[in-house]
């Protein structure tokens, strides 16, 4: 991962709108009908300490919330039905991020205030923990009066600025961004819809002010900006995104991990357990997988394979047992449709009730009962 200096000119967060109210008439937001645009303009501006990573796009270091704390949350308006709504959709962060989201009554405090209609015009939201510092009595995020049909637009709205509560900045400004930018549309297209110059066009979309480490881009991010395919060269956009991107997922579950777990308790379906609540050795080194009909640990400093059972071949609707009798399970049947399920590995220890499985630090899974080890993935049964 490169690593680069943020290059920054203030010490003060701001925020600005980032989503054109439905309904409503501004005279700078007419488009073309097929370029509806998703417009986040909010300028960070941060101690240079203040920006670390996602994989591939900028999350601030501090204010952050704390790994697994309880986010209180308030609504100032808006009606039963599109809160719940609401609620529902963020929540789709917390399954990723070890945190957890308490709404609470609008006299109550609360670390993140939401207004539909009252507040500066747009959707918009403080970044991070900023929230929680200050006028707590404030309006600290705002969603527009999401009132269209379209349930990607809602979701789009909702996901994007809750990810901003928690840290995020945005995708399309990343050094290593693809976008083939025809720049004099572009600086027209902005300026015709936002009012912005040349300089802030070129800050806000072209190129975030401040560099961070990075990997990869990332065009599927939530994050990203919607890129009309008229702005750029080889006609090539970016489409508006409604559902959190694989790499979004990893990101926010590594800023926001949920504790390490070493231990598969008697009867447990190990291929149902989240990879982001994965078997971890205590040390964190090594992890307990299960994709495609194979029970497998891996080497998380060089991501290599020490271990792997079962048969790939049989990945149709697999499933992966620590069964009640102590016996390890893996089955799965070749085809989708007709079939039976087959056993394509099995750790032949029936005889251990109650036994539990236990990823050790130097990478053995190894089961044990009544406290002594009856089978590992280094030795076999014992």
């Amino acid at each position: 991962m490169k690593e680069l200096k943020i290059l920054l000119t203030s010490l003060v967060l701001v925020f600005s709108s980032c989503h054109s109210d439905e309904n409503t008439i501004n005279p700078k937001s007419i488009l073309p009908e097929d370029e509806t645009a998703l417009i986040c303009t909010f300028d960070l501006r941060e101690n240079p300490n203040n920006l670390t990573l996602k994989p591939n796009a900028a999350i601030i270091a501090w204010p952050r919330w704390q790994t697994g704390q309880t986010v209180k949350i308030k609504f100032l308006d808006g009606d039963a039905t599109v809160q719940e709504k609401v609620k529902r959709i963020a929540s789709e962060w917390t399954e990723y991020a070890n945190l957890k989201f308490e709404y609470v009554a609008v006299n109550e405090y609360a670390d993140i205030r939401i207004g539909f209609n009252v507040g500066s015009y747009g959707a918009w939201s403080i970044l991070g923990m900023k929230s929680a510092y200050g006028n707590t009595d404030e309006q600290s995020m705002r969603l527009g009066p999401l009132t269209a049909a379209n349930e990607a637009s809602v979701r789009r709205t909702v996901l994007h600025e809750f990810g901003h509560a928690l840290g995020l900045i945005h995708e399309n400004a990343s050094p290593v961004a693809t976008i083939k930018w025809d720049l004099p549309k572009v600086y027209k297209y902005y300026n015709e819809l936002n009012g912005w110059s040349k300089e802030e066009v070129d800050e806000f979309v072209i190129k975030s002010p401040e560099s961070t480490n990075y990997t990869q881009y990332d065009p599927l991010s939530i994050m990203h900006y919607y890129v009309p395919a008229s702005l750029t060269t080889d006609g090539k956009g970016v489409n508006e995104m409604s559902e959190l991107s694989q790499t979004d997922q990893i990101s926010i579950n590594k800023w926001y991990p949920f504790p390490i777990r070493s231990i598969i308790e008697s009867g447990e379906r190990i291929d149902a357990i989240p990879w982001m609540k994965s078997i971890k050795s205590p040390n964190g080194r090594y992890s307990l997988g299960f994709s495609r009909g194979c029970l497998y640990i891996i080497d998380l400093t060089n991501e290599t394979f020490i271990w792997q059972v079962g048969d790939s071949t049989f990945s149709r609707f697999s499933s992966c047992y620590l069964e009640l009798n102590g016996n390890i399970t893996i089955q799965g049947q070749r085809s989708l449709t007709g079939g039976i399920k087959h056993t394509t590995w099995s750790s032949d220890t029936s005889e251990f009730p109650g036994a539990s499985l236990h990823l050790q630090d130097d990478g053995d899974l190894q089961l044990i009962y009544n406290g002594a080890v009856k089978w590992s993935s280094k030795n076999g049964k014992m």
